[in-house]
């Protein structure tokens, strides 16, 4: 049985083709491709482009950024509308699931392999335990991976990349302060994202919070690997910040199974996450320092995730239609 799978994002849409294979939900790729999102005037021309003559996909899994509830989802990140019902009916596909992006890479989180991951923390997983998730890029994503008595996963989203931003020491209470004036409300996200490491940029330097962008993230990112002192400061922060942000969601989803740090930023910053200071970040929350001391914290590097979550919740929905 033919499956189609698709990870769309508001700059790339990674979209594959594979078939099921076997017992359970085992599949293997038949091709893939990455898309520019934006030349495409809504997911029904993004599928057709896809979509060679002769390929009749039965089911679908497609992880879309935001909110996902019922089977029509307004894109936050996209101009585009998409509606399950109809789309299943023009593509003839049987069965047809939208799925929150970050639960898609939870999803994928049980595919990958040593080569796939950076270990910050080795820890002592618990087999069958939750597993977090925790993404930095355009902004801040967050889920849950728990498994079912039988031993299936259960992807569990979540919008906690907008939870409050809590200081832990007198330059985060600085920074707190730095931004309020112009922001009211500062959330995790506002600091954890692309965006946000130009904010803490301008913070660092002694520059107003209002100040124009005059520098964006991946400069900033290269400068600090450069030896840039000031960038090197922001970066750090920023690991700082992403790693206490990572404990706070494993003592929320009790994830002794593990948390992971996905998205575009980590991989590029692995120097700076792998400091003594970032895993202090990471346990330094008494009186649960002992626990999290044995949560391992990973940087995920494989770029594909969402889309190897979404192939697999595709397997299962063809295995249920079987």
């Amino acid at each position: 049985m033919v499956i189609l799978a698709a990870d769309i994002g508001g700059s790339q849409a990674r979209l594959l083709l594979g078939e099921c294979e076997g017992e359970g939900a085992r599949w293997r790729e038949l091709r893939r491709e990455t898309l520019p999102s934006r030349e495409f005037a809504g997911i029904d021309a993004l599928l057709q482009h896809f979509l060679r003559p002769g390929e009749r996909p039965q089911a679908a899994c497609l992880a879309l950024a935001g909110p996902v509830h019922g089977r029509r989802v307004r894109m936050t990140n996209l101009p585009w509308t998409v509606d399950a019902t109809a789309l299943a009916g023009r593509f003839g596909l049987r069965r047809l699931r939208l799925i929150n992006d970050f639960a898609a890479q939870a999803c994928g989180l049980p595919l990958l392999g040593a080569a796939d991951l950076r270990t910050l923390q080795a820890g002592s997983p618990l087999p069958g335990a939750a597993r977090a998730l925790l993404g930095a890029g355009t902004g801040l994503g967050m889920a849950l991976l728990a498994e079912t008595p039988a031993g299936e996963p259960v992807a569990l989203p979540s919008e906690g990349g907008h939870a409050d931003f809590a200081p832990r020491d007198p330059q985060q209470l600085a920074l707190l302060e730095h931004l309020l004036p112009r922001h009211g409300r500062v959330s995790l996200e506002l600091l954890l994202c692309g965006h946000g490491l130009e904010r803490l940029y301008r913070f660092v330097a002694g520059l107003p919070a209002s100040a124009p962008r005059s520098v964006d993230a991946a400069a900033v990112t290269a400068a600090a690997l450069a030896g840039d002192a000031q960038a090197a400061a922001a970066v750090d922060l920023f690991a700082r910040l992403l790693a206490s942000a990572a404990g706070n969601l494993a003592l929320t989803g009790l994830a002794r199974g593990g948390v992971y740090l996905s998205g575009g930023i980590a991989p590029r910053i692995l120097p700076f996450l792998q400091q003594a200071s970032v895993i202090e970040a990471f346990v330094d929350k008494p009186p649960m320092r002992e626990l999290l001391e044995q949560v391992p914290l990973h940087v995920v590097s494989n770029d594909q995730l969402g889309l190897l979550g979404a192939a697999q919740t595709a397997a299962l929905l063809a295995r249920e239609r079987a």
